[in-house]
């Protein structure tokens, strides 16, 4: 039978004149009204900035559709600085890569974007500010909004869902007027209708075409990502083993994921000990956690280096009773430093030290590791005067060997301490200092020497006759004795006592 509009709109317009039909429905009020829960905080990401970039890394300027291309976005959160919204391991980590926040696409007039990447572009102490690479990223060919959601997986605040209008898309014709549809959660199925051509109104008592098909949008494909990983609290040296833990995590919120491989590549400089590269899970659900956790080497190297592990995911997700195969692969670091090995020995002392003397302490050393030594700086502390209380001594190469020598010059006797530091940069670029103390025993001022020498006295020459002099009255005192000897012998003989006579001829009877 044909249909007739006319007669059809004259029959909506009876009905809508008449009463109206009211259905009986019975309600009743709960007893103990449930309190609604008091909304989270919602974060403050806002986008700041985007732009796109073609397969060969060129930026597109107008976008077909069917057309890949990347998506790069900056956002940023006023609201949360950047040491309150990452993992430890995570706040130094600019211009790198960072798993601390969840991002996750929604539906919108875009297709594909699952596969992202953040990278952190703030300090500690700023506002989180991030970069967010979006890849392999389509146009449907109707729209310009691309949405996405994001949060922190630290922190109780609810996710932001930006939009962005992609202006470089190419416009199309006008489409029919569409009716409003209500906003799905990112992870349901959702109706979305498309206009046929059909027309709504007057149809068949038992149903017909109503001018709509109902097509139903996929959930987004679950990611595993690495969301944490630890390896101590110590530095890892070249040639010591450690502990690595490995913790991954399924993004989705709607779909679980299974036959999961996880396979390690280590780069240079790493390897793995007593276990194989490759681990398997039978399953993992939406939003789910697991953990790896494997004994790793530190292997020689010749200079201090970041390691890179690549961990690469293999696994299915079932949707719609359809098995999809997905993979995932992701890097994470590893800082292996040098162990220097720069020995210095004990100080060599002086003998002697006097006060206002200089005295050399001597600090024999030999660099036994694979790296140079850079600045080295030999520093005095103490009260004992020294020529150079700082002295620079420079790099010192490795397998080099030498003297550091240190001129003190004392002030004052006694028991003199000092303390010699001596200090440098390793290849970690570390600073490590060495303290020496020393001790002098300093004695008095030693004599003051002219420039031209110590005089020796000189003995002012004596004339000859002198030295006659001084023997003839040398053999007169031996004569003397002699006589006075001889006469005193007489004297005792006679038995008197008279006065002495030198006259030898006389006392003779001559």
């Amino acid at each position: 039978m044909k249909r007739n509009h006319k007669l059809a709109a004259l029959f909506l317009a009876a009905c809508m004149a008449g009463n109206p039909v009211v259905f009986a429905q019975e309600t009743t009020e709960p007893a103990n009204p449930v309190e609604k829960p008091e909304a989270k905080a919602q974060s403050a990401f806002s986008v700041n900035s985007y732009s796109l970039v073609n397969e060969q890394g060129e930026p597109v300027e107008t976008l077909k559709k069917g057309e890949k291309f990347t998506l790069v976005v900056t956002a940023s959160d006023p609201a949360v600085s950047t040491q309150k919204a990452l993992e430890q391991e995570e706040i130094d980590k600019i211009n790198q890569s960072i798993h601390s926040l969840n991002i996750e696409r929604l539906t919108d007039d875009f297709s594909g974007g699952q596969t992202m990447q953040a990278i952190l572009l703030s300090k500690e102490q700023e506002p989180l500010k991030v970069k967010i690479v979006f890849k392999d990223v389509v146009w449907k060919g109707k729209g310009d909004e691309f949405r996405f959601q994001i949060g922190y997986s630290a922190l109780q605040i609810g996710y932001t869902t930006p939009s962005i209008a992609i202006k470089e898309c190419d416009e199309q014709p006008a489409q029919p007027d569409q009716p409003d549809t209500p906003d799905q959660p990112a992870d349901t199925p959702v109706d979305t209708p498309t206009w046929d051509g059909g027309y709504a109104g007057g149809g068949d008592a038992g149903g017909g075409d109503d001018g709509y098909s109902s097509k139903v949008v996929k959930s987004a494909a679950p990611n595993l990502i690495v969301k944490k990983y630890s390896y101590g609290k110590d530095p890892i040296y070249s040639g010591k083993e450690f502990g690595l833990s490995l913790e991954f995590y399924n993004t989705s919120k709607t779909l679980a994921t299974e036959n999961i491989v996880v396979a390690l590549e280590t780069g240079e400089g790493l390897s793995i000990a007593n276990s194989s590269n490759t681990f398997y899970f039978e399953s993992l659900g939406a939003g789910q956690s697991k953990t790896i956790d494997l004994t790793m080497k530190a292997l020689a190297i010749e200079k201090s280096t970041s390691a890179v592990v690549d961990v690469n995911f293999r696994y299915d997700y079932v949707e719609d009773g359809e098995r999809v195969n997905q993979t995932m692969a992701e890097k994470i670091s590893i800082p292996v430093y040098l162990k220097d090995r720069f020995v210095i020995n004990e100080p060599v002392l002086p003998e002697m030290a006097s006060v206002g003397s200089e005295c050399v302490v001597s600090f024999n050393y030999v660099n036994k590791g694979k790296s140079s030594l850079s600045n080295v700086e030999v520093k005095v502390e103490g009260d004992v005067p020294a020529l150079q209380k700082v002295q620079n001594v420079g790099n010192i190469e490795s397998g080099n060997s030498g003297s550091i020598d240190v001129i003190l010059i004392p002030d004052k006797p006694g028991q003199q301490k000092a303390t010699i530091v001596i200090s440098y940069e390793n290849a970690n670029e570390d600073l490590v200092e060495e303290k020496f103390p020393v001790e002098l025993n300093v004695g008095e001022m030693a004599p003051v020497i002219p420039d031209g020498g110590m005089e020796m006295p000189v003995e002012e020459p004596s004339s000859p006759w002198g030295w006659v002099v001084g023997v003839v009255a040398l053999a007169g005192a031996v004569v003397a004795v002699v006589l006075l000897r001889k006469r005193h012998k007489k004297k005792k003989q006679a038995g008197n006592v008279e006065e002495l006579d030198f006259d030898d001829d006389k006392d003779d009877g001559q």
